[in-house]
């Protein structure tokens, strides 16, 4: 049975993915990973695209996996194909879904705006109930995710550049009517990739808890 994991975005967690996972555990031998300071781990360390990176490639190495398909549903995707460009060579088919790829300090700025946590608990208290249901302390989490995005911007961990050294073959899917990604961004860095692909999913918006676990789930099987 091939080993499969599946890796939480931004001010996530695994979660989320328990549904999944159900639905996926006759097919692969599935694995969930809580990136430092997401879920119930915790971390001291300021968030960063190459800790979380170490994080996979600590559990890979732990676990003696090889050729580990990934799901990396927004910031997972970009975790599994910045590490995959460093060439950790225990990775093997990657699928993204809802990546964002594009960062400068614009965008960065945009963002961030979203991420107030005050703002969030008065104006969205739904979202922000939702977030205590997957994280032990969602307020720090998005503090330090805040602080990442603004690094992100000034110093964008992967690049097109970067893409040109994954060898793994990839999938870029975006959903159709995601408000955080834009379809241009997805195809260039795809472009750039040796083996990338890129695919449209119909009616799909960003939120990962809009999803249908079932949509996800034959994703997952058409990709792997």
């Amino acid at each position: 049975m091939k080993d499969l994991i599946l890796l939480h975005g931004a001010l996530g967690s695994s979660k989320e993915f328990q549904t999944l996972k159900t639905l996926l555990k006759d097919d692969y031998k599935v694995h969930l990973l809580d990136f430092e300071g997401h879920g119930d781990r915790q971390s001291s360390q300021p968030f960063s695209i190459q800790l979380f990176a170490d994080n996979l490639a600590t559990y890979l190495k732990e676990k003696q996996l090889t050729q580990v398909n990934v799901f990396g549903y927004s910031m997972g995707g970009y975790v599994a194909l910045y590490l995959a460009a460093q060439g950790n060579n225990r990775l093997g088919k990657i699928a993204t879904l809802g990546t964002k790829f594009l960062w400068n300090p614009a965008v960065a700025q945009q963002e961030v705006k979203k991420l107030n946590p005050a703002i969030i608990q008065e104006k969205v208290p739904r979202f922000a109930n939702y977030l205590a249901s997957i994280q032990s302390d969602w307020v720090l989490n998005m503090e330090k995710t805040a602080e990442m995005m603004l690094n992100m911007g000034d110093y964008p961990p992967f690049t097109s550049e970067q893409a040109e050294l994954v060898q793994q073959e990839v999938t870029c899917a975006l959903g159709e009517l995601d408000e955080m990604v834009s379809e241009s961004e997805t195809i260039e860095i795809q472009g750039s990739l040796p083996n990338g692909r890129f695919i449209q999913l119909d009616g799909l918006k960003h939120p990962i808890s809009t999803i249908q676990p079932e949509i996800l789930a034959e994703f997952v099987r058409k990709e792997f």
